[in-house]
C-alpha cells in the first residue's frame, strides 16, 4: 500500500473558512472567525485521510514571475481584508503546533509550490491528495495524483476530471487558455467557452493542431482564433504551473510530527474556543479529533 501525502492549499482554505463564519472574537476582542473555521477545516479532513505525510501551502504577499511578464495578472483580485490578515498568523501558529508543516516561497505561488511537491511525491511511489477547490490544479491530476475539492468533497482522477470538464488533465492548460480567467485577469478566445474549448479539444486534440486546421473553423471563430494567437501564448505560460520550484525540503521531512496537545488547550483557550478545547480530551493517534461542522 502506498505511503499518502497530502497537500492543502493553505490560501482557499483561509478565504473559506473567513467568509463560512459570521465574525467571530476572542475574549480579548480579536477576529476569531476564519481561525476557527480553518482549524474545524483541517481536523476534518485529517480525521478523513489519516496522512502520514501533510503540507500547508500558502501564497505570500507580493509579486511573483506570473507578474513580471503580465502586469496585469490577478489585477481584478481584492485586497485581503485586515481583520484576515490579522488572524493569518495564529492560524499558522496553530497547525504547526499540530505537528503539520508550512510551506511557503517569495516569488511562487501556493499552486505552483504544491504542483511541485506533487510531481516529486509521485516520483518517490507516493499518492498524492491535493486539496483545492481551484480547478486550475486540475492539470496535475495523474495516476497517482488526485484532486479533492473540499468545498463537496468530490475527488478527482483523470475520467472524473473528463467527466465533469470534457477534457483530460493533459489538456486542461490549453483549455483554460481558451475560456479564459475573470477572477486572474486571463482574457481567452472571444466567443470560446467550456462546451465550445472541449469540442475543439476533442476534434483537434491541442492548440497547436486547431491552428494547423483553422480553415474548417467559421469564419467568426477563426478570426478570433487569429486575433488571440499572441495571447494564447500568454495564457498558457500563466496558467501551467511550474513543477521545478527550488525546495529546500524533502517529501520525508512532511512526515507528521506530534501535536503539542497542552500548546494547543492554551492557544484555545485564550481564543475562547470552548468546544475545541473540550475535544482536545478525545485524542486518536495523538491527534485532537474534532467533530466536524456542518457548515464545511
Amino acid at each position: 500500500m502506498k505511503k499518502r501525502l497530502v497537500l492543502v492549499d493553505g490560501s482557499s482554505y483561509l478565504y473559506r473558512a473567513y467568509y463560512a463564519l459570521p465574525p467571530l472574537t476572542s475574549p480579548k476582542g480579536k477576529p476569531t472567525g476564519a481561525i476557527y473555521g480553518f482549524i474545524r477545516m483541517i481536523a476534518s479532513l485529517m480525521k478523513e485521510l489519516s496522512p502520514e505525510y501533510i503540507a500547508v501551502v500558502f501564497d505570500l504577499p507580493g509579486k511573483t514571475f506570473r507578474h513580471e511578464k503580465y502586469q496585469e495578472y490577478k489585477a481584478n483580485r481584492k485586497e485581503t481584508p485586515d481583520d484576515l490578515k490579522v488572524q493569518i498568523p495564529e492560524i499558522k501558529k496553530l497547525i504547526k503546533l499540530w505537528g503539520i508543516k508550512i510551506l511557503e516561497i517569495p516569488g511562487y505561488e501556493a499552486d505552483d509550490i504544491i504542483a511541485t511537491l506533487a510531481k516529486k511525491g509521485e516520483k518517490e511511489g507516493f499518492e498524492v491528495i491535493i486539496v483545492t477547490p481551484d480547478k486550475d490544479m486540475m492539470q496535475l491530476v495523474d495516476e497517482d495524483i488526485k484532486i479533492l475539492n473540499p468545498v463537496n468533497n468530490e475527488i478527482f482522477d483523470r475520467e472524473k476530471v473528463k467527466e465533469k470538464y470534457g477534457v483530460y488533465p493533459e489538456q486542461f492548460v490549453e483549455y483554460l487558455a481558451m475560456i479564459g480567467d475573470t477572477v486572474d485577469n486571463i482574457i481567452g478566445v472571444k466567443g470560446v467557452g467550456p462546451k465550445t474549448a472541449e469540442k475543439l479539444l476533442n476534434e483537434y486534440g491541442s492548440i497547436e493542431n486547431i491552428y494547423k486546421h483553422l480553415d474548417k473553423l467559421k469564419p467568426k471563430l477563426k478570426e478570433a482564433f487569429l486575433e488571440a494567437k499572441d495571447r494564447l501564448k500568454e495564457n498558457i505560460f500563466l496558467i501551467k504551473l511550474k513543477t521545478d520550484v527550488p525546495l529546500n525540503i524533502s517529501i520525508e521531512e512532511l512526515k507528521k510530527g506530534k501535536a503539542d496537545l497542552q500548546k494547543l488547550k492554551e492557544e484555545f483557550e485564550e481564543l475562547g474556543f470552548k468546544s475545541l478545547v473540550k475535544d482536545l480530551h478525545k485524542v486518536k493517534k495523538e491527534e485532537p479529533v474534532i467533530k466536524q461542522n456542518t457548515l464545511f
